[in-house]
C-alpha cells in the first residue's frame, strides 16, 4: 500500500532527522568547513558574523527555548495550548535573530528538527529521543563527524544488547528475518502468511495460503438463489 509505505518512510526519516540533523549541522559548521559547497559556506559564515556566540550555545540556546516553548503549549489546557506554542515560538525566532543572538539558518535547523521530531508517533520514544539529541550534540561539539558516528555506534550497540520480553528489540533487523521483515515495505493483510519466525511458535503459518475463498469460489447462479 503506497501511502502506509509512504509515511513508514516519512517517520523512519523524521526519526533519524530529529536525532543527528543539529549534531550535523555543529560538526560541519564547526569542524568539517570542507565538506560544504563555496557558495553555502559563505552564506553561513555571512549569517552567523554578527552572533557572538560560539554554535553550541547558539544551537543549545534555541533547543532549550524550543523545549520550553513545546512544555508551556503541553501545559495550558485546549486549544490555546497549541496557538501559543505556534505564535510564541514565530516571535522568538523572530525576535533572537533580530537581536543577533542566533542566525537564521540556526532557526531554520531548529524549527526541521521539532517538526520532524513531531513525527514520531510514541511520545515516550519521543521523549526519549529528546534526550539522546543533546548527547550527540555533545559529541558533536567535541569531535565533530567522529563524534557522531561514535555516538551512533554506541547507540546501535546498545539497541542490538537490548530485550524486551525474551525478544531482541531490532526484530527483524537484527537478527534479520525473512518471514518478519516488514519494516518499510508491507504488503497486503491477505499475503502475510507466514508468522515472523524469531517468536519460535509451533505453528508458523498464520493463516491459509489462499485466505480469501470467496475470490476462487465459483459465482452463485441464478437457479442455485431460486
Amino acid at each position: 500500500m503506497p501511502l502506509a509505505d509512504f509515511t513508514r518512510l516519512l517517520r523512519l526519516l523524521g526519526t533519524i532527522l530529529s536525532i543527528v540533523l543539529p549534531a550535523l549541522y555543529l560538526s560541519i559548521a564547526t569542524f568539517h568547513q570542507e565538506a560544504l559547497p563555496t557558495e553555502l559556506l559563505l552564506a553561513i559564515a555571512g549569517a552567523r558574523e554578527r552572533v557572538p556566540f560560539p554554535a553550541i550555545i547558539e544551537i543549545l540556546l534555541m533547543e532549550l527555548a524550543f523545549e520550553l516553548i513545546r512544555e508551556a503549549g503541553l501545559r495550558i489546557p485546549g486549544l490555546l495550548g497549541s496557538t501559543i506554542g505556534i505564535v510564541g515560538a514565530l516571535i522568538l525566532g523572530q525576535a533572537a535573530v533580530e537581536a543577533n543572538l542566533v542566525s537564521p539558518i540556526m532557526v531554520v535547523i531548529i524549527a526541521i528538527t521539532g517538526l520532524a521530531s513531531f513525527t514520531i508517533p510514541d511520545y515516550r520514544l519521543a521523549s526519549a529521543l529528546r534526550i539522546l539529541r543533546f548527547i550527540f550534540l555533545l559529541a558533536a561539539s567535541a569531535m565533530g563527524l567522529v563524534g557522531v558516528s561514535l555516538s551512533l555506534l554506541v547507540v546501535t550497540v546498545i539497541l542490538c544488547s537490548m530485550k524486551s520480553f525474551g525478544m531482541p528489540y531490532l526484530v527483524p533487523i537484527g537478527p534479520k528475518t525473512m518471514p518478519g521483515f516488514d519494516i518499510v515495505r508491507r504488503g497486503p493483510v491477505f499475503r502475510q502468511e507466514m508468522r515472523p519466525d524469531a517468536l519460535n511458535t509451533q505453528d508458523q503459518r498464520r493463516q491459509p495460503h489462499i485466505s480469501r475463498k470467496w475470490i476462487t469460489e465459483p459465482p452463485v447462479g441464478r437457479d442455485d438463489e431460486q
